[in-house]
């Protein structure tokens, strides 16, 4: 009797991995662990930094002359107007124009400096003059700023200041006493390569492991990394749509009448363009791609709802790494696996997030391209009952620019689209 008791614990006991690779799972019935099957992606034409800078310098620029236009906007074609300029120029503060100039053009002028010195630069060398090309940028960038804002104090109550200051409290919130993220948007470039980890400094990289351990910490530096990209997103899309939108509206003499509605209308696109813009440059499909590869090595764990105390099963144990429908026990609860291969935590939220995520990343590019599209339709209809002069002209430069941010999302969920469907089909081959 005792042997036959002691027969049944020893049953229960999690399985061993073989040669770290593969091992046979016993749970009622035989289950081998294969590896994931990952499809290289074809090599797609993406916006180096300097020419995503250029394009941002172009549409914000554009969107602050046009909200001057709003404001500032005159009537020339009357017989008796006493202007023949389409804007009423003597109205608008050149210090002003000089400061969100200087604000919104400090990245493109960081770019073109990098860009011609680090061709002549040794290598060696590159962090340290980077640096110093950061810092020399950030004394000449922070001078200018202060000069414009005393010129505006002297014609602006000292209120009115702090709306050009608010953006820096936010700045210092969000990443702290460092000038890195107020230059380089991209700390980290991406590539997927089988290399030991953690990545080297400066990579944002994927290696296929068979260490549970090894992926949970590759899983989580990309969490952080998502999370970083993310809060560059919201910043920078923020700030630019702050001071080419809402700040020529803070600074309008009191006797001005303008279209409230229609300057809020200008921001909430200039808004809406420049997070879609961004968020396109920070995730692109290569870096998409990096992080689904992390998430089939991943899994996910799905809680099993069962009173069912007989159920076979065994132990998680995270130097296990487990096979798809495997049921193990964690935390008193039961769960069982849904993924190719499971390194996660049952029950951890963060990981099961991460997976759902990112399993399919086409969801996620789905998800900007009908933003995208509704924005440009919504632009389109509205182009189509304006009348005022400024209104079309703003609004056809804005659309214009809108559509090729349409056009890569479009680009890049037809490509992930027929790329992961054809690994899905691999990899139910290879599974049976």
């Amino acid at each position: 009797m005792g042997r036959r008791n002691l027969s049944r614990v020893s049953s229960h006991r999690p399985p061993q991995p073989l040669n770290d690779d593969l091992y046979k799972y016993k749970c009622g019935s035989q289950g081998k662990l294969t590896a994931p099957k990952h499809i290289r992606l074809p090599k797609i034409v993406e916006d180096s930094a300097l020419m995503f800078e250029i394009v941002m310098f172009v549409f914000t620029y554009a969107a602050t002359f046009f909200q001057f236009l709003n404001l500032y906007r005159s009537v020339w074609w009357l017989p008796h107007s006493h202007t023949s300029y389409t804007m009423n120029f003597y109205l608008i503060n050149p210090y002003l124009v000089g400061f969100i100039s200087t604000v919104l053009g400090c990245r493109l002028l960081y770019r073109l400096i990098w860009f011609f010195t680090s061709k002549i630069c040794p290598t060696f060398m590159k962090n340290t003059v980077q640096k110093c090309i950061r810092v020399l940028l950030l004394i000449a960038t922070m001078s200018v700023l202060l000069y414009c804002t005393y010129q505006i104090m002297q014609s602006h109550p000292i209120v009115s200041i702090f709306y050009l200051c608010y953006p820096i409290s936010v700045y210092f919130i969000l990443f702290g006493v460092t000038v890195q993220p107020l230059f380089d948007i991209i700390p980290h470039p991406t590539v997927s390569c089988d290399e030991e980890w953690p990545p080297p400094e400066g990579k944002t990289m994927h290696i296929c492991s068979t260490s549970p351990q090894v992926i949970r910490d590759e899983v989580e530096y990309f969490k952080t990394d998502f999370n970083n990209r993310m809060k560059q997103v919201l910043f920078s899309s923020v700030m630019n749509a702050y001071y080419a939108g809402f700040v020529p509206c803070c600074f309008v003499q009191n006797f001005l009448y303008y279209d409230v509605n229609w300057a809020t209308q200008h921001l909430t696109f200039t808004w809406l363009s420049c997070f879609i813009m961004y968020f396109i440059h920070l995730y692109p499909i290569r870096y998409y791609d990096t992080l689904h590869r992390a998430a089939l090595h991943l899994g996910k764990w799905t809680k099993v709802e069962s009173r069912m105390c007989h159920i076979p099963s065994h132990t998680w144990t995270d130097s296990t790494l487990w096979p798809q429908g495997a049921l193990v026990r964690h935390s008193k609860e039961l769960f069982k696996a849904e993924g190719i291969t499971n390194a996660a935590e049952p029950g951890n939220i963060s990981h099961t997030r991460f997976f759902l995520l990112f399993n399919d990343p086409t969801t996620l590019l789905y998800t900007q391209v009908a933003l995208q599209f509704c924005i440009v339709m919504l632009q389109v209809g509205i182009l189509l009952q304006a009348s005022e002069w400024y209104h079309i002209l703003s609004l056809m430069t804005l659309l214009f620019i809108n559509y090729y941010p349409l056009f890569r999302l479009g680009r890049d969920f037809l490509v992930s689209w027929k790329m992961y469907r054809a690994e899905a089909a691999i990899q139910a081959k290879a599974n049976s």
